[in-house]
């Protein structure tokens, strides 16, 4: 099936999208065989609907799993598109390049920069914090959900975070509780594998 071998071909060339101004390095270890019947010439609606269906599932199944492989290994971004800051108030459309949470190793950057015209701490709108991680666990609920808990200890706040990657996708929701204060950050997004190891944290 022609159609459906490009679409998995485009998967593994659109996989990331990171901030720009960084380096990237994809490492694939899953693979697709593809060894489906060419589409039949009578094909009917309800066939082909069931066909695209199930071409989606895999190609969702495929994300999901590489975004499990990402937190198990410790070399992801989630990169969020909404964030709801400690006044509970939600942001949507955002830019994902600006607005995201790293783990590589030992190492986190967790960053929001909001749509306005006020600098912020990071002169973005927002904050940028970079710590070190610890204390990190996953487990799965009844639902297949993966859970990734851990603490970023930094320089300017410490905080725990829980991730939840959401079972068939590589859909994601950052829960950020900073040690200090009661306010809580949500980003949400895609989780993808990201490994640059030319990133540092602040002294």
């Amino acid at each position: 099936m022609k159609t459906f071998n490009l679409i998995l071909s485009l998967i593994f060339v659109t996989l990331l999208s990171v901030p720009a101004t960084t380096m990237a390095q994809v490492h694939d270890d899953i693979y697709v065989i593809d060894e489906t019947a060419p589409i039949p010439s009578n094909e009917t609606k309800k066939e082909r609907k069931e066909r695209i269906k199930k071409g989606h599932e895999i190609v969702d199944s495929i994300f999901h799993l590489k975004a499990l492989n990402a937190i198990e290994d410790g070399y992801f971004v989630l990169q969020a598109k909404e964030v709801r800051n400690s006044y509970g108030h939600y942001e949507m459309g955002l830019n994902d390049n600006t607005n995201f949470m790293l783990m590589q190793g030992d190492k986190g950057i967790f960053q929001v920069a909001f749509n306005n015209m006020i600098a912020g701490a990071n002169g973005l709108g927002g904050i940028t914090l970079h710590g070190r991680i610890s204390n990190k666990n996953i487990k799965y609920d009844k639902k297949g959900n993966a859970i990734l808990t851990y603490t970023m200890i930094g320089r300017r706040m410490n905080a725990s975070v829980t991730i939840t990657v959401f079972n068939g996708s590589d859909q994601a929701i950052a829960d950020v509780f900073p040690t200090l204060g009661n306010g809580r950050i949500t980003l949400r997004g895609r989780l993808v594998p990201y490994l640059n190891e030319s990133i540092s944290i602040e002294p």
